[in-house]
């Protein structure tokens, strides 16, 4: 499904201009060659656009050159010109070298190098050029091929040795690349002419035709067409392509002889044509290339694409989901978010909704992704996910709904969620979740129960971390707790609200009411003193009470009413308030406690201990307004 899909994606990266025709690849052109129609050089016309990158409080703007779509350059280790050159060297024969005999810049027919084939490599390179454009130009009958053939049949490299107009350029001569034009008309460009094209084109295919491979009904397109032997590579690195894929892996490999089978070799086995091989390796490469259109989650490299080729569909995607942000949303992710949520809750959610809502974006296109890891020189899909982009944007909204522990609680991020899951301990990011975090990015997306070890982790982390001023995001925050409680409702299929639920009666979430009272009390019987506590009981007892309310409890309550005393001395109205919080919850458990609490009653504890925590401070808020 995956090559079939990236095959198809081609064609429309073709007409979005994203990617070229087959037989052309993308070039950085820096300068476009004027040439009269009898071939006179007469100068250059500028290909440059501006660039502005923010770099930290200063904008740099900068020129950098256009981009241009050229027949492409042909697989060669020796000296081998283009159909359209754009390299100086073949060109122009010339190298510019910036101290020459006589202490000046200059021109040199002779590249630099000690040994004599070095120095002849700018004569044959030319040659090549010579030949390559007499060759297969001369029954091209357009003004811009006449001016390009008759360029290619005058100039002489060791007659321009003195050229004002190369000299101009100085060392941009030896590294930038070049297009052909007319003088007096930037637009006619030799590789936009129709003649010019048409003949690279039925070169092209030509060469296609008489490649010396079997020839399979392709698998992918269903043609009879020549197979291809090897699998283009697909490109890796650390902020591009497939991370940690070492030296050229690709998608379809066979290296080793027991992946050979029925007397076929390499990619026959397979059954793939070289067609279809180069548009779905183009499009895949494309994809990974594009910032837009990747994520990493470790060691997973995540892409992934609107079949319409709707780009909002693709930025929403990435902004609403997988934005790599530590910390805070952006106002549009948490916008777009919202209103979509708000669509959830009201179970008004639909693809009309969202198209209504979210103006360009198109539910009804079908939307991939999929998630690869390098594995030595081969390249392990780990999963493909197709799905309408309308029920994806439900599956998020759902999600983050699921997660919302209270109102005002701002959207989390991927980034942001695999943040609360990690170890503050733990500097190296290789090794921060233990679980593949692959398998609860699946889930998020397919709208299915969360993995057991999401729950547990998000519980150990709660547990074990503390509450400091330089750990901003441990203990027991909106994120971790609404993570608490998306896994909860996923398991249990139980609706918890977001405020604290005087009518719930489970136990679990009984005890962990209580603990936020007995910590309350605490908290306030040494405020009202005047003292500043160095460890609360949340400190010494939160895991314990947690895990065993049985065992923890019974030294807690004794100690509270030891605190109350205190509180009552110095604010019995705190005393009073706080009394009645805890009587009340002690009525409903009976004065009992569970012996022991499951992962899932413990994800209840801390559901009860968050939101009568946020009750408490809530009330404080209103009287300090009143």
């Amino acid at each position: 499904m995956l090559i079939q899909a990236l095959n198809d994606y081609y064609s429309v990266l073709v007409k979005r201009n994203d990617l070229g025709r087959e037989g052309y690849s993308k070039c950085d052109v820096s300068y476009l060659i004027n040439l009269t129609e009898d071939g006179k050089f007469t100068g250059f016309t500028q290909n440059l656009r501006e660039e502005t990158v923010q770099k930290k409080d200063k904008i740099i703007t900068s020129l950098v050159p256009k981009s241009m779509w050229l027949p492409e350059r042909p697989r060669s280790t020796t000296v081998s010109a283009n159909f359209v050159e754009n390299r100086p060297g073949y060109i122009f024969g010339l190298e510019y070298r910036a101290k020459s005999d006589d202490g000046a810049g200059g021109l040199s027919t002779e590249a630099i190098g000690n040994s004599e084939k070095k120095r002849l490599k700018l004569r044959l390179q030319h040659e090549s050029f010579v030949k390559e454009v007499q060759e297969d130009f001369g029954d091209i009958d357009t003004p811009v091929a006449r001016a390009y053939v008759n360029f290619a049949r005058t100039w002489r490299p060791e007659n321009e040795t003195q050229n004002e107009i190369l000299l101009g350029l100085k060392a941009d001569l030896n590294k930038v690349k070049f297009a052909f034009c007319l003088d007096g008309h930037p637009e006619i460009l030799l590789q936009e002419d129709k003649g010019v094209q048409h003949k690279w084109e039925m070169m092209h295919d030509q060469t296609a035709d008489e490649a010396d491979a079997a020839v399979c009904q392709c698998a992918v397109t269903g043609e009879m067409l020549p197979v291809a032997q090897v699998h283009d590579a697909v490109v890796s690195g650390k902020d591009i392509g497939i991370r940690n894929a070492g030296i050229n892996p690709s998608l379809v490999n066979f290296k080793p002889e027991s992946f050979l089978s029925y007397g076929h070799q390499q990619g026959e086995n397979a059954c793939i044509s070289e067609k279809a091989m180069k548009r779905y390796t183009k499009t895949l490469n494309w994809l990974l290339s594009s910032p837009r259109n990747h994520y990493y989650l470790d060691d997973l490299t995540v892409f992934f694409w609107s079949s319409d080729g709707n780009e909002a569909n693709e930025q929403t995607a990435f902004d609403w989901f997988m934005k790599p942000e530590t910390v805070d949303s952006s106002e549009a992710f948490e916008s777009s978010v919202k209103r979509i949520m708000e669509a959830a809750q009201k179970g008004t959610l639909t693809e009309k909704k969202i198209s209504r809502t979210e103006g360009a974006l198109t539910p009804d296109a079908q939307f991939y992704i999929a998630g690869v890891e390098p594995n030595a020189s081969r390249i392990q899909v780990k999963f493909v996910y197709r799905q309408r982009f309308g029920r994806l944007l439900e599956n998020i909204a759902r999600h983050q709904k699921d997660m919302q522990i209270r109102p005002e609680m701002r959207p989390a991020s991927i980034a942001r969620i695999k943040k609360e899951l990690t170890s503050p301990k733990i500097t190296n990011p290789e090794k921060r979740i233990v679980a593949p975090f692959n398998s609860l990015f699946q889930s998020i997306i397919r709208g299915t129960e969360y993995p057991y070890w999401c729950l547990n982790t998000v519980i150990a982390r709660i547990r074990t971390d503390s509450d400091t001023e330089d750990n901003k995001y441990q203990r027991l925050n909106d994120v971790r707790a609404g993570l608490v409680k998306a896994c909860l409702i996923r398991h249990t299929k139980e609706e918890i609200s977001m405020a604290l639920d005087n009518k719930n009666t489970d136990q679990s979430y009984l005890c962990g009411r209580l603990f936020a009272c007995l910590e309350k009390i605490q908290l306030d019987a040494a405020s009202s003193a005047g003292i500043k506590l160095n460890k609360t009981i949340g400190d010494a007892y939160f895991s314990s009470a947690m895990s065993k309310p049985a065992v923890a409890f019974p030294s807690l309550i004794p100690l509270s009413r030891h605190h109350l005393a205190k509180l009552a001395k110095n604010n019995a109205g705190w005393a009073v308030n706080d009394s009645k919080v805890q009587m009340e919850i002690m009525e409903k458990l009976n004065d009992e406690f569970p012996r022991t609490l499951n992962i899932y009653e413990q994800g209840k504890f801390i559901i009860g201990y968050y939101q009568q925590k946020e009750e408490f401070y809530k009330k404080k808020d209103e009287i300090e307004t009143v």
